[in-house]
């Protein structure tokens, strides 16, 4: 008897185990992070009265698996409101407007769609529309909220032989800036929540160019700046506005005559510490080439 007893008690649980299997899998068939990029909800209106309206939203499955629950969002101006709903549970936190689904309508096959309907008061139109957290058109971004502006050209300063200071005027966002990305070329350098960024590491007498793009709350880019080309000084390049200013010595070879200045002098007198650039005079083109007219000197 005991080892009949025993031996149903291992069969039984074998079933269940069984049976818990299939079980788990319907329990992870969808969830609401799958849904918000597998479906959409579109909105329509049915009629409208004047001081009313009777409107709805339907909700699509356009992935390859079931959802098992829906919930809608969406924000009417002030003076819109629902009146009465059905086919889904309708709340509302201020302008804000949720709406789940029901105990028999939450399950929707791929392909398949559900529609609720409700009465509305006011003349409004939806905007922000949210399904499952994720945007009502099966992207990532909510319809109807618009990217950015472009942030103004960088303006350059403190430009130095290793670093430039930039700045920029912020761009405009009706949802708000979260933060701009700072472009050397075509790389992005740095992402700041202001509208200024000093660039730091650079190469002397160098040119770089630079352009800013703002990224609003919901992580939408805008278009980009115009660009910005900045020089940085030394390496006897070009001087940039903000930068060092040429400072010129004239050298004249025959100095060493008159006052037996030689140019060695042009460093032990500590003039060459102070220049950038000399004039040598005179030098002279002999068969298409430079040459010095006395080589003495």
């Amino acid at each position: 008897m005991r080892s009949a007893r025993k031996r149903f008690r291992s069969r039984a649980a074998a079933a269940l185990t069984a049976l818990a299997l299939p079980l788990a899998a319907l329990i992870g068939l969808a969830s609401p992070a799958e849904a918000a990029t597998s479906a959409t909800a579109t909105y329509a209106k049915s009629s409208d009265w004047g001081t009313g309206f009777g409107a709805g939203w339907t909700i699509k499955n356009t992935g390859t698996t079931a959802l098992s629950s829906w919930t809608v969002e969406w924000d009417y101006p002030s003076g819109t409101s629902v009146t009465s709903a059905w086919d889904a549970d309708v709340t509302s936190s201020g302008t804000h407007w949720t709406a789940k689904n029901k105990s028999y309508n939450g399950a929707i096959a791929p392909g398949a769609s559900v529609t609720f309907g409700f009465n509305g008061a006011g003349s409004g139109s939806p905007s922000g529309c949210k399904l499952n957290g994720g945007s009502c058109d099966g992207s990532s971004t909510p319809p109807g909220d618009a990217p950015p502006s472009a942030p103004g050209t960088p303006t350059a300063s403190n430009i130095t032989d290793t670093g430039v200071s930039l700045s920029w005027s912020a761009a405009t966002d009706d949802k708000g800036i979260k933060n701009y990305d700072v472009y050397r070329g075509s790389a992005k350098i740095a992402t700041v929540t202001g509208t200024t960024y000093a660039d730091s590491g650079l190469t002397k007498g160098t040119t770089y160019t630079y352009s800013v793009t703002a990224r609003d709350t919901a992580d939408q880019t805008g278009p980009s700046s115009g660009s910005a080309t900045v020089t940085t000084t030394g390496g006897g390049g070009n001087p940039q506005p903000g930068g060092d200013k040429v400072r010129l010595g004239y050298f004249t070879d025959w100095g060493i005559y008159q006052r037996n200045y030689q140019v060695k002098n042009i460093v032990t007198s500590g003039s060459a510490s102070k220049l950038t650039h000399i004039n040598y005079a005179f030098g002279n083109v002999t068969n298409g080439q430079c040459a010095i007219g006395d080589a003495y000197a």
